[in-house]
C-alpha cells in the first residue's frame, strides 16, 4: 500500500457530465431536452490525472472509461484491497494504463438517465428509451455529429440487436430494474411529464 503522502500527491480532474453549448440546438446537459438526450456532448467528460513521480506527464491514454470505473481504479491505484461487496459493482480498474502498461480493455460504456439507457462502443451508440419515446442508433464512425438515427435502418439490424442484448445484460447484472419501471424507480420531479 502507498504511504498517505504518496496518495495525497495525486490530483484527478474530471466532471459528472458533459454540456451542450448550442450543439444539436441544445443548451444544457442530458436533461436539456425532452426526452433526455445522450449526445456525446452530454456524456463526455474530461479526465486528467497528475501524480508526480508515478505518472509520466504528457500522455494521452485511449481507453474509454466511465465514472463507474473510478471506485475500482482509485482502490487499485492506492493499493487498497476492495471490499468483498465491490465485486458486484459495475466498473473496472484502469490503473494499469496510468502505470504505463497496456492491458486488454474492451472499449464499451453504459449510461442511464431516468427513462433512457445507452451503450457506446468505439464506433456505435445505441440509445434505448421506454416505449413512450423513440430510441436511437448512431454510427459514430460515419456520423460523429449524431445527425442520422439508424434505429429503423435494416442495414444496422445486427448491430442494433447485439447492442440491445449487451445493454440489457449490463443493467441486469448491475441489479437495475427494467427500464419500463423508471417512473417508480427514479426520484426526480419531472413536471414536464404529465402522465
Amino acid at each position: 500500500m502507498l504511504s498517505w503522502s504518496a496518495i495525497t500527491d495525486a490530483v484527478v480532474f474530471t466532471a459528472d457530465q458533459g454540456y451542450n453549448t448550442g450543439h444539436h440546438g441544445v443548451w444544457g446537459k442530458g436533461n436539456g431536452t425532452w426526452p433526455f438526450n445522450m449526445y456525446e456532448e452530454s456524456i463526455r467528460v474530461p479526465m486528467i490525472w497528475n501524480h508526480p513521480g508515478r505518472i509520466n506527464p504528457g500522455q494521452v491514454l485511449r481507453p474509454m472509461v466511465s465514472s463507474y470505473d473510478w471506485f475500482p481504479t482509485i482502490l487499485d491505484w492506492t493499493g487498497v484491497t476492495p471490499p468483498p461487496a465491490s465485486k458486484d459493482r459495475p466498473g473496472r480498474s484502469y490503473a494499469d494504463f496510468l502505470r504505463g502498461k497496456n492491458p486488454r480493455w474492451q472499449n464499451r460504456l453504459y449510461f442511464e438517465y431516468s427513462m433512457v439507457r445507452a451503450v457506446r462502443t468505439e464506433n456505435m451508440k445505441l440509445i434505448m428509451r421506454t416505449k413512450d419515446w423513440e430510441s436511437e442508433l448512431y454510427d459514430l464512425e460515419a456520423d460523429a455529429g449524431e445527425t442520422k438515427n439508424h434505429i429503423t435502418n435494416a442495414a444496422y439490424s445486427k448491430q442494433r440487436a447485439a447492442l440491445a442484448t449487451d445493454l440489457e445484460r449490463f443493467f441486469h447484472r448491475a441489479g437495475a430494474p427494467p427500464l419500463e419501471n423508471w417512473r417508480t424507480t427514479t426520484k426526480q420531479d419531472l413536471t414536464v411529464y404529465s402522465r
